[in-house]
């Protein structure tokens, strides 16, 4: 049987939603592979009665650095990763809802990494893509590149590549803070960052990370969870923001609706490669 790493991580009070998802887990996912779950938390968790779970306990961090630094945590137990023929990780408030087959998300064809495409870009411009758009960033996408872009809750593949991934996408988060540069959407501008490197991909339809609250065409298979049922997400907010003035919402309605096309016409002109 082939082996599937599971990587999990829930500081603070998203360790609510281990159970729900181990369990859920247990019941639909891959039932042909021996699936061992990796937990990453700062909660002292008992899990001395399951054997397929690896307790690591790590500090929570403040936003976004808990999940800027996800590569870094999967790294930091990389010879215990090895073992694994797949590793999978997802998002702490998700659930399987039917039986996955290992057919449907492990990788094929050559394709050794595997993502899940974002369900609110389905059909957008790739100029309108909320790529990172920050030249200063290594996750910088140029306006003339991409078309897919990718959600950072469901992310996998062949154990070698993933690890690998995981190696370069640490490197480039290095370089960014070290520039005192956060990427705008964090590890997942990172991630579709690097799926325009013309790397081989397997492609998942947003049924494997479906949204709460939207209605997608896409059959629910795995959903997410809304955080507001378990606690109160208010707290983990930053500071309010100051109301913006007319004008401020006038010209951020034309940064997105306009200058993005005008961006994307100079672009194609210099045919800016990605780096």
């Amino acid at each position: 049987m082939k082996k599937i790493g599971i990587l999990y991580i829930c500081t603070g009070d998203y360790v609510l939603f281990w159970n729900d998802f181990y369990e859920s887990f247990e019941k639909y996912f891959c039932k042909n592979s021996e699936i061992h779950y990796f937990i990453f938390s700062d909660k002292e968790i008992d899990f001395s009665e399951k054997e397929n779970i690896y307790f690591h306990k790590i500090q929570h961090q403040p936003w976004p650095l808990i999940t800027l630094l996800r590569f870094h945590t999967f790294l930091s137990i990389k010879h215990e990763l090895q073992n694994m023929d797949y590793l999978y990780f997802f998002n702490s408030n998700m659930q399987c809802t039917k039986e996955i087959f290992e057919d449907e998300i492990l990788p094929f064809n050559n394709k050794k990494l595997v993502f899940v495409q974002h369900p609110g870009y389905l059909s957008t411009k790739k100029y309108q893509i909320p790529y990172d758009r920050n030249k200063k960033s290594k996750a910088y996408v140029p306006y003339n590149i991409g078309g897919t872009y990718v959600i950072g809750a469901v992310e996998g593949g062949e154990s070698e590549a993933f690890l690998s991934m995981c190696e370069d996408l640490k490197s480039n988060i290095n370089e960014d803070l070290k520039n005192n540069v956060i990427a705008h959407w964090h590890d997942e501008s990172h991630l579709n960052h690097f799926i325009n490197t013309n790397i081989s991909y397997r492609l998942l339809d947003s049924g494997f990370c479906y949204p709460v609250g939207f209605d997608v065409p896409f059959e629910k298979k795995i959903i997410g969870v809304s955080k507001e049922a378990k606690f109160d997400i208010n707290k983990f907010r930053v500071a309010d923001y100051k109301r913006k003035t007319f004008w401020q919402k006038i010209f951020e309605r034309l940064d997105r609706k306009f200058l993005p096309f005008i961006k994307f016409i100079f672009a194609t002109i210099k045919s800016e490669k990605i780096k």
